[in-house]
């Protein structure tokens, strides 16, 4: 973050929520994540700032993992609070941003924090991609987001062969940001795991010393009834195991 004014924003209780990769599933996630809270009675609401590759409806781009989480939590808000600054090209942010020639403008940003603020007692904050994608330029990064809002981290990874490295690094490079990590959660697991996904868990917690908050199923088709119980049940029980929420 080179010489760039950040807007004041009020202290907020919540969790930012970060990927080790694209298409982790880290949407899913925190959009359950959202899911759950409310059910249990928590005022959380959702959060994810910039949202790139966003498709275009009736003139006007639409960031489709807010509508995720719109729906599955069954939200109130118009889908520009929950997602203030929308990109239609599907690279990182900043890069999306300076070829489409749209600031990112973290002033926008913190103005529908403050908005959302108000409302919730408990925001579930999502980044874009992993921590050193680009959010404005290559001066601020998701990593740089998550510091400006000083949330902890909750990490989603990938729960077979490849996850121990890409997790470790977003673990280390949150602590040397000063971030504290919450843990980690393992998405889309195998109904019949193989050696990798079975040991995992156990070397990423012994790797970074973060403990592995659940594992979420690979689950076919989200939309259905049956399909959202088993998902948001998982999302429960994981919600149950972090210390920010017993408390609430």
């Amino acid at each position: 973050m080179k010489n760039l004014k950040l807007p004041d924003i009020p202290a907020i209780r919540g969790i930012f929520v970060t990927g080790t990769d694209t298409n982790v599933g880290k949407t899913q996630v925190a959009a359950g994540l959202t899911a759950a809270l409310r059910q249990q009675g928590i005022k959380a609401g959702y959060f994810k700032p910039v949202q790139s590759g966003c498709p275009e409806e009736g003139g006007r781009l639409i960031p489709t993992d807010a509508r995720i989480a719109q729906e599955l939590a069954d939200l109130p808000e118009p889908l520009n609070l929950l997602t203030p600054i929308t990109l239609r090209l599907p690279l990182a942010p900043g890069v999306a941003a300076a070829r489409e020639g749209v600031k990112v403008d973290l002033e926008r940003v913190a103005a529908a924090l403050r908005e959302l603020a108000r409302r919730y007692d408990f925001l579930v904050v999502e980044g874009a991609g992993g921590l050193y994608v680009p959010l404005v330029d290559n001066n601020f990064l998701v990593l740089d987001l998550a510091c400006w809002l000083k949330l902890p981290l909750l990490v989603v990874a990938r729960a077979g062969l490849g996850t121990i490295n890409h997790t470790a690094l977003t673990v280390l490079a949150a602590r040397r940001a000063g971030l504290a990590v919450a843990g980690v959660i393992l998405n889309r697991g195998s109904a019949s795991p193989g050696l990798a996904e079975q040991t995992n868990p156990e070397v990423i917690e012994a790797l970074t010393g973060v403990p592995i908050l659940g594992k979420v199923p690979e689950i076919a088709n989200l939309e259905s009834p049956e399909g959202k119980q088993i998902f948001l049940s998982a999302m429960a029980e994981i919600c149950s195991g972090i210390n920010l929420f017993k408390d609430m």
